[in-house]
């Protein structure tokens, strides 16, 4: 998941298709340039990369990229008050909402089912409790006592929330995101992209016919990597517990055990690969606030893997 906290809450999403023309003349017609995009999506960095894609094509299909990425945080971002997922924490309940909305909401409790819990979409309680610092034991309980997934009610007219339970999606939506803005892009007849909403997913291959590839960077020097994995048809998510700080004195990590109320401490760093990033986003999540001997049996049958797993 990344640290949407530590990212500047600015939702300008600069639209620069850059096509990236290789020197010398050709004597043949050659394939169209790689044309690379760059913004930001719910709050942290994103990018795009096509290969095969005409630039004037490619240009109109990332103003419809900025397009949706706007949408979609209109409904998950907790940076905007005017949100979705703001007015159904204010008000606990919400009428009509869009299929996206929760299409991506049943996903979230689909997993939160399926990890027992370790993935938990209400433990927004928790973060604002532990804004103010550590709490006491009591002011802790209080707040588990309306954490848990059960307490929300999803139909396709009406979303509810028991009284005092409140949503973050911060775990999931910018995977969700990726595979919004990939379908996008396939749908539009592109075979060949890197997409990163947050988390990154690629589809075919590089122009030059290699596998896409990134990365993953050490949690305690982001300047040096510790393994370079492809991600050519799948999806790649990475969470680090102390990625994000949540307090003011920065001491408490972001992601929390929704079991117990703590902040996790198990893991430095876990990259989960899976068909899709929604899935990725979820799991990595899931596995990072859950103790290591545990993440196989998080995985369960979803045909996920973890690519790379650094322990505390």
């Amino acid at each position: 998941m990344p640290p949407e906290t530590r990212i500047s809450r600015r939702r300008v999403l600069r639209l620069s298709a850059v096509a990236l023309a290789g020197a010398g003349v050709a004597l043949w017609p050659r394939k169209p340039p790689p044309v690379t995009w760059t913004g930001q999506a719910m709050g942290g960095p994103a990018s795009l990369t096509l290969h095969g894609a005409a630039e004037e094509t490619a240009r109109r299909l990332v103003s419809r990229v900025v397009a949706l990425v706007d949408a979609m945080e209109g409904l998950f971002s907790l940076y905007r008050p005017d949100s979705l997922l703001s007015r159904l924490n204010r008000e606990g309940e919400v009428g009509d909402p869009p299929a996206a909305f929760t299409h991506l909401l049943g996903q979230a409790l689909t997993v939160a089912a399926a990890t027992g819990g370790a993935f938990d979409p209400t433990v927004q309680p928790l973060w604002e409790l532990y804004r103010g610092g550590v709490p006491d034991a009591a002011g802790l309980q209080a707040a588990l006592g309306t954490v848990g997934w059960q307490r929300v009610m999803v139909a396709r007219d009406r979303v509810r929330l028991q009284p005092g339970t409140q949503l973050t999606l911060n775990g999931i939506a910018q995977g969700y995101i990726t595979d919004r803005v990939t379908d996008l892009l396939l749908s539009h007849g592109v075979g060949h992209m890197l997409v990163d909403m947050g988390e990154p997913r690629g589809i075919g291959m590089r122009d030059d016919g290699q596998e896409w590839r990134l990365g993953i960077a050490d949690p305690d020097a982001v300047d040096r990597v510790l393994s370079t994995v492809p991600v050519s048809g799948r999806a790649i998510a990475t969470s680090a517990p102390r990625g994000t700080l949540i307090d003011a004195a920065g001491r408490i990590g972001h992601i929390l055990d929704p079991a117990t109320g703590l902040p996790a401490t198990a893991w430095r760093q876990v990259s989960v690969a899976a068909a899709t990033a929604t899935m990725a986003d979820a799991l990595s999540t899931a596995i990072a606030a859950a103790a290591p001997a545990r993440a196989a049996s998080l995985i369960g049958d979803s045909g996920a893997s973890v690519v790379l797993g650094v322990v505390a």
